[in-house]
């Protein structure tokens, strides 16, 4: 393509302009660190920018790769498959497919070891009174015999343990045997309560060990399928290996034709039941949203493309004001017999030596960022036990596509450039070598775009801190310090089908377990919600009923509580007006309590009480209905202190907790964490099956958020400092470049008797023209972006008070430079 390119560009009276291949010698990688080491300060910055933006993109391909293709950590493992049915009417697998692995058990031969595991989150007690959730499996033995791993200790199950009349045993993973049993060998033997079952620990296995997703333990599955019903039971898990000689091709045809047999067997149950083989791991989906999702994953990759294209056409001004500065150096080496493909490729060199030392920069930053983000998903035990930190062959070789493209940026189109000159004219006068360079619209373009995206980053990163900082203020506001919270759940296994008898037990185990709670010594309060103050809230539309009085403009947004008794005081705020919630309305449920904001957001700052309201819509949409609510209470504003008036305003709508909906417990204790384990042995007591995640203070809950919104908020000031910075060289290698262009007409207009000021606004209008474009397009793109409230106008105006500073102080040096040229200095060095 630059062959041809330069075909094209060629003239005939011009052996500089001549059609030639580019070529490369190791004498241009040794002359191209030598320019690294000669220009530290564009070698630094190009580094840096160039490093960052493949860093970031690296990152987000390895994310991507280890969703589409995950791979196991075992032999042979694009032999091991996952069985799936697929749901063609609902465009969705279908779990409940037990009845089927009997089938498939039966007649599959192209996949062996075919096996099945039930996934599950139970309440794991051990002999020491301590209990926690722990994820586990009930799975068949052949899973341990597909995947090949022997136990660290003891056994692993075996066929035998499958019988409904053998006694209960369980396998532990390594990090289970560590934190909970202290690494004690004698393990073996020891008996464990998990759920309302009791089990004999028989093995443990070795660490990185987590089949068939990231389980902890493990028990053996005793329901063979062949008595379940089709599409009854629990979601299962299938999975085998290719058999030997068998390929993928061959059992997808197979799994086909026993699906259609059963299909015709069973219309009602799999007329649209469709068997899917796929290497184990990758996601099942299909139609649409696989459509849907690969094109989302194509524009966020462009998004990562066009950073690192900015990045280096932002790089790429330094390079060809460091090149134009060797324009003599190119005049004299086309003079003795270089084409200007074999420049070209020096050039190309140059800069492919600083696009890779940038890439291997790049990928130890990502390889760093990649283990210190599972590092953050660590604790919750959800990470398949496949994804680690490393970066696979396919993320190195995309970092060097990366290196190569850039390199063509930064290299190709400033040589392309530079190399435009007039050899003739260049070689009778050495100013004119230079004087025929100049930065034109496309390098204008690059400084003006550089300049507006540091101005529309920065307020993007400066609302991060107040947001970070947001979270501390509101767990300083009520004193999270002094709450223990836990998601509670409760498990429904044991009552299957039974819907009435799953809910009344639910029902009666949350109530028991707030009143021991209620008399437990040290315990203030206790409330139940779906969400807890510092925790982001669901946002909803709301209408207000006119008839009633309520004003015909005003806020139509607000926050929505599902809360229980005792929700109000146990966070010390008070109801100001009308009234709390009675037991009566956690049975009707039509009645809300708002706050001070939305009073005055909503209603003007009228009385709320006896005014009526309907939730219309937003990011919950099963909370959206017909009713109307009657307001009958008002409290002050406590927790949720945010800056927009829709995140200001609350309803508080009262609802006891319930199975299957998000359910926080709030316990207010002078010592939380001392209490976390007392609570879990309570709720053990109380009913096994009521499961306590995230036991932790509220101030952690409301820390952990922050710690998240910190990290993102890292990257966009990263982000941002380094189009700052470019934006900063770019302006100066822009200046810098112009007075040596100039010179001589500097020094003819100094002699002239021409004012400094004058030579100032003649020489450097143009810099301060792009800063100025660039920081109006910047203001247009942030508020494009959405400017909701004063403060992030200000950050915009700070954005562009900063980008004029920088932007100035980057032409100080070459201001000082051109007034300090001397007329005759300048002429007999031009001349």
């Amino acid at each position: 393509m630059i062959d041809r390119f330069l075909t094209r560009r060629a003239r005939p009276h011009d052996n500089f302009h001549r059609a030639a291949p580019l070529r490369f010698s190791w004498l241009d990688f040794k002359l191209g660190g030598r320019m690294l080491a000669r220009y530290p300060g564009l070698t630094v910055v190009g580094t840096v920018a160039i490093a960052i933006a493949i860093a970031l993109s690296t990152l987000y391909f390895e994310a991507i790769n280890k969703y589409l293709n995950p791979r196991l950590p075992v032999p042979n493992a694009d032999r091991v498959v996952s069985i799936r049915q697929w749901d063609a009417n609902a465009l969705a697998p279908e779990g409940r497919s037990l009845h089927d692995y009997a089938v498939w058990r039966r007649e599959a031969r192209t996949v062996d070891h075919l096996g099945a595991a039930v996934l599950f989150i139970r309440n794991l007690g051990t002999e020491d009174g301590l209990v926690e959730p722990v994820r586990g499996a009930e799975i068949t033995a052949s899973a341990f015999r597909l995947i090949g791993t022997p136990p660290l200790l003891g056994r692993a199950l075996t066929a035998q343990d499958e019988r409904p009349a053998e006694p209960p045993v369980a396998v532990i993973g390594h990090a289970l045997w560590k934190r909970r049993f202290a690494s004690d060998p004698g393990v073996i033997g020891r008996t464990v309560k998990l759920g309302t079952a009791t089990a004999t620990i028989v093995g443990v296995m070795p660490e990185g060990f987590g089949f068939p997703v990231s389980q902890r333990i493990w028990t053996p599955l005793r329901d063979d399928g062949s008595t379940t019903a089709p599409r009854t039971g629990p979601a299962v898990s299938v999975f085998g290996r290719l058999a030997p000689g068998a390929s993928m091709d061959d059992a997808r045809a197979e799994l086909a034709a026993i699906g259609a047999r059963t299909s015709a067997a069973s219309p009602q149950t799999h007329q649209h039941l469709r068997p899917r083989v796929t290497p184990y791991g990758k996601p099942l989906i299909g139609g649409g949203q696989s459509l849907m999702i690969r094109n989302m994953m194509y524009v966020v990759n462009l998004v990562f493309l066009t950073l690192l294209a900015i990045v280096c056409a932002n790089v790429a001004t330094l390079v060809y004001a460091r090149t134009a500065t060797r324009s003599w150096e190119i005049t004299v080496r086309t003079a003795l017999g270089a084409s200007r493909g074999r420049i070209v490729s020096q050039l190309f060199v140059e800069a492919l030596m600083l696009a890779a030392v940038a890439a291997l920069l790049g990928l130890l930053v990502a390889k760093v960022s990649l283990r210190w983000a599972l590092g953050l998903f660590a604790a919750s035990d959800g990470m398949p036990f496949w994804v680690d930190a490393s970066l696979s062959w396919r993320t190195v070789l995309y970092a060097g596509l990366l290196t190569l493209v850039g390199a063509a940026i930064v290299g190709i189109l400033p040589a392309l450039r530079v190399t435009k000159i007039d050899v003739h004219d260049a070689l009778r006068n050495e100013g004119a070598a230079r004087s025929g360079l100049r930065f034109g619209g496309f390098w204008t373009t690059v400084i003006v775009v550089q300049v507006a995206l540091t101005v529309a980053l920065i307020p993007l990163a400066g609302g991060g801190v107040f947001e970070s900082n947001r979270f501390r203020q509101r767990a300083e506001g009520i004193g999270a310090e002094r709450y223990l919270t836990a998601s509670v759940d409760i498990d429904r296994e044991y009552f299957g089908a039974d819907s009435a008898a799953f809910a009344a037990r639910a029902r009666a185990s949350f109530d028991e377990l707030e009143r021991r709670l209620g008399v437990e010594p040290g315990v203030e309060h206790v409330a139940f919600a779906d969400r807890l103050p510092v925790m982001d809230q669901f946002k909803y539309d709301i209408a207000v009923d006119t008839t009633a009085g309520a004003p015909a403009t005003g806020l139509r947004r607000s926050t929505l509580v599902n809360v229980s008794r005792g929700f109000f005081a146990a966070f010390g705020t008070r109801v100001v007006a009308g009234r709390d919630f009675v037991p009566h309305d956690f049975q009707k449920g039509r009645v809300l309590v708002v706050n001070e904001s939305f009073a005055r957001h909503v209603f003007g700052g009228r009385n709320p009480i006896g005014q009526r309201v309907r939730v219309v819509g937003g990011e919950d949409e099963s909370v959206a209905g017909k009713e109307w609510y009657e307001v009958v209470g008002m409290v002050r504003d406590f927790g949720w202190q945010l800056p927009l008036p829709h995140e200001q305003s609350a309803m508080y709508h009262p609802r006891l907790p319930a199975p299957g909906a998000d359910v926080s417990l709030a316990v207010r204790v002078h010592d939380p964490e001392a209490f976390a384990a007392r609570l879990r042995t309570l709720a053990a007591e109380v009913d096994p099956t009521i499961r306590l995640t995230d036991v932790q203070p509220l101030a952690v809950v409301g820390g952990s958020e922050a710690k998240m919104n910190w990290t993102l908020t890292s990257v966009a000031w990263l982000v941002s400092l380094t189009v700052l910075l470019l934006s900063a060289t770019g302006i100066h290698a822009l200046m810098s470049f112009t007075v040596a262009r100039r010179t001589r007409e500097i020094g003819i207009r100094a002699a002239l008797g021409a004012r400094p000021g004058r030579i100032v606004a003649g020489i450097f209008s143009r810099a301060f023209l792009q800063i100025s474009a660039g920081v109006l397009a910047g203001t247009a793109l942030a508020a494009l972006f959405g400017l909701g409230s004063l403060r992030q106008v200000l950050l915009l105006l700070a954005a562009d008070a900063i980008m004029l500073v920088v932007g100035m102080a980057a032409c100080a040096v070459p201001l000082r430079r051109a007034l300090s040229i001397n007329p005759t200095d300048a002429l007999r060095a031009e001349g």
